[in-house]
């Protein structure tokens, strides 16, 4: 219960969506669809609804490809949602205990620092990865009914998506591949984040964003240079190549065409991702961290 902010958000943003997406569908189902039936965007973009393709036509790789990208833009929404969350918890959760001196009480316990600290990260990559998938794949299936109501209304046979099982279950069992592989790569910044919650006597967010930031300005005043800031940024990010068969920096093609499709994993990058030095470099530099946090833990109960 102490954890409930981690699957709250997620959930009042499933929420939200669900209703502003039932609203919109009624909108078009009573005739109100004026407003939103030819919508066209800053950038040139429209979307008409009376013109919405046939889905009988497309081939099951066409569908497989468009159920795909719709499972990884959702999941690339919530697991964005809970990097946020994930490390407003990891901030505040060793900070907290001795704020309000609840560390006594567990040190009462026949529980040590290290299975307490090792316990805290183990909920955050937990947490992010499975409520992660869960919104994602609960918000996919009330836009998926939502979008077979929209499509008998305007004849684009959107049954065709239940057709395919199995591209939905290969498009989840994708999803939570690559949410496990980014908890995982996530690491170092997860062990920052709790190395500046078990040092901090105040203001622990200061600790864990200002201090690298001025690492950064240190750096750029005498070296003139942003190798640190590159590093952390493309950290984020570099385990996509590894883990799947597309480039993060090519992932739209021509267009406005998400290029997810065809052969976009196997055992090859499996291989590919253990065999990378970054993840173990990495791993090393989150030991190192956590271990930190715990000694601090066990040595600095005090605020």
């Amino acid at each position: 219960w102490e954890n409930r902010s981690l699957w709250m958000v997620p959930a009042v943003i499933v929420g939200i969506l669900t209703v502003l997406s039932l609203y919109m569908l009624l909108a078009i189902i009573v005739g109100h669809s004026q407003v939103i039936s030819d919508i066209q965007m800053d950038n040139g973009f429209n979307i008409h609804l009376n013109n919405l393709p046939d889905f009988s036509a497309a081939d099951s790789h066409e569908i497989g490809a468009a159920i795909r990208a719709a499972t990884f833009f959702l999941g690339l929404i919530f697991s964005s949602i809970m990097k946020i969350v994930v490390f407003f918890y990891l901030l505040d959760c060793l900070y907290a205990d001795r704020r309000d001196r609840s560390i006594l009480f567990w040190r009462s316990m026949p529980v040590s620092d290290t299975r307490t600290v090792l316990s805290k990260l183990a909920t955050a990559m937990l947490g992010m990865t499975v409520i992660a998938f869960t919104a994602a794949i609960a918000l996919e299936l009330v836009l998926l009914v939502f979008f077979q109501i929209l499509g008998a209304t305007y004849g684009a046979h959107a049954w065709e998506f239940l057709l395919h099982p199995g591209a939905f279950l290969s498009s989840w069992l994708l999803l939570a591949y690559g949410l496990v592989v980014q908890a995982v790569w996530m690491l170092p910044y997860f062990g920052w984040v709790l190395l500046a919650s078990s040092w901090a006597k105040k203001a622990p967010f200061l600790w864990g964003v200002l201090v690298p930031l001025g690492v950064m300005g240190a750096e750029g005043w005498v070296f003139h240079s942003a190798s640190f800031a590159r590093a952390i940024a493309r950290h984020s990010l570099s385990w996509l190549p590894l883990a799947y068969n597309f480039n993060p920096d090519v992932m739209v093609g021509k267009g406005r065409d998400l290029v997810i499709g065809g052969h976009i994993m196997g055992i090859e990058n499996i291989g590919r991702l253990l065999g990378s030095p970054e993840l173990w470099i990495g791993t090393a530099i989150a030991a190192a961290f956590v271990y930190a946090a715990i000694w601090l833990r066990r040595n600095r109960s005090e605020i």
